[in-house]
């Protein structure tokens, strides 16, 4: 495994980190069998930053994660990064009592890493330092509670470099990826947060899973075509690796084949970096992918629940799907429309039904991509007809009810 050094604190870390927010569940509640065997086999290959967050599973992913850790024994040989959920803080009290609730979900009395979650604006912090977050902070650096202080962002770079200016952070953490490298803060933001010693790690290094496993018909041509022999996991990660300034790169690894491929890709980069073939066929690749990828929905479930248990992803997952994957068809029907139907219709128990939106603005608040959802959700729902759909909605529960 290969580590980088964080500057400011000398901490090595290695640079594949294990991002805990996607673990599988099993009947509701996180699979523990399986997320400790994941866990301890990352350990035992070498991977020492783990990251979650309170706002995942609303604290079961850290409960996870911190009884796994306690029970392997290896606290001291880790580093633990959470994060401060700011849409849940309107006090300094309120930062107290998240805390507390983060140390006690991790089994663990200081945190190496803690992030500010999802900043999306200079003013994000702005509104937390008057809460009084710098005082809370220094108060918890100051006992050991709180080892090193960043934050996670998705907006501009103008205002990441404005917040730069505002303490003297230890690391943040940054969405990168061979499609988004000058979405958000992007590059730039890597270099000047590396220029200033701050370790800088990556997330959504797959968008959300759309640079791995089956690619669209071009793109997919293009790799075939070409002479890499390396998977499209290989090709995404290696770009990011790639990029010196890059301390450690999170992948949300929930079972043991993508574990192990992840390992094997990282263990033998630095002996077989990406070609200049290479670079240019993912140049290739992602202006392909940017110019028939609709929503950039990353399936990050941060808009999720919604009040009216609309699933979000999964709409925009179909919608993209319809364009990124236009040969998937039965009878000449693509097979999202059957789905989103389907869903209609109740057949699944999921609730597709874009109408049902009532704009409350909830979800656009969390968005990390800053995507407008409710406008996105009623586009969605005109695209699959949802408005000639509706009216035999109750006629063909009726029918079903009968025949069931």
């Amino acid at each position: 495994m290969e580590y980088r050094t964080v500057k400011k604190n000398d901490d090595k870390i290695s640079l594949l980190g294990f991002g805990a927010m996607r673990l599988i569940q099993k009947n509701g509640k996180i699979d523990m069998d399986l997320a400790s065997q994941v866990i301890n086999y990352a350990i035992d290959n070498g991977i020492n930053y783990f990251d979650t967050a309170f706002l995942y599973g609303m604290g079961s992913n850290e409960k996870a994660l911190g009884e796994i850790i306690l029970k392997c024994g290896c606290r001291n040989d880790v580093y633990l990064a959470t994060k401060m959920n700011r849409l849940a803080i309107h006090s300094r009290d309120d930062m107290e009592k998240m805390f507390k609730q983060e140390l006690d979900n991790l089994c663990t009395d200081y945190i190496d890493y803690y992030f500010i979650h999802n900043v999306i604006s200079y003013q994000d912090i702005i509104d937390l330092i008057d809460m009084g977050l710098f005082d809370f902070i220094e108060d918890k650096k100051s006992n050991g509670q709180i080892i090193n202080l960043g934050f996670s962002y998705h907006g501009s770079y103008g205002d990441f470099e404005k917040i730069l200016e505002l303490y003297d952070w230890d690391m943040t953490l940054l969405q990168y990826n061979y499609l988004d490298n000058q979405l958000q803060a992007g590059l730039r933001g890597i270099k000047l947060a590396h220029q200033k010693d701050m370790g800088v790690i990556i997330m959504e290094p797959l968008k959300g899973g759309l640079l791995a496993g089956t690619m669209p018909k071009q793109a997919q041509d293009l790799i075939d075509k070409s002479t890499t022999q390396r998977s499209n996991v290989d090709l995404a990660l290696s770009w990011i690796y790639d990029t010196p300034e890059v301390t450690c790169v999170l992948s949300g690894m929930n079972t043991m084949e993508m574990l192990e491929e992840n390992i094997e890709i990282t263990d033998n980069f630095t002996e077989n970096p990406l070609t200049s073939d290479e670079k240019i066929l993912l140049e290739q690749v992602k202006d392909v992918i940017l110019e028939i990828n609709k929503i950039g929905c990353t399936t990050c479930n941060y808009c999720m629940p919604c009040p009216q248990q609309i699933n979000i992803p999964d709409i925009f997952k179909l919608y993209n799907d319809k364009y990124l994957f236009p040969e998937d068809k039965t009878h000449g029907i693509h097979h999202t429309y059957i789905q989103y139907a389907g869903n209609m219709l109740g057949f699944t128990g999921q609730r597709h039904d874009g109408a049902l939106c009532i704009d409350c603005g909830l979800c656009t608040s969390k968005c990390p991509q800053r995507l407008e959802i409710p406008k996105l959700l009623k586009m969605v729902d005109k695209s699959y007809h949802g408005n000639l759909l509706r009216p035999i909605v109750p006629v063909a529960k009726k029918l079903m009810k009968r025949f069931m």
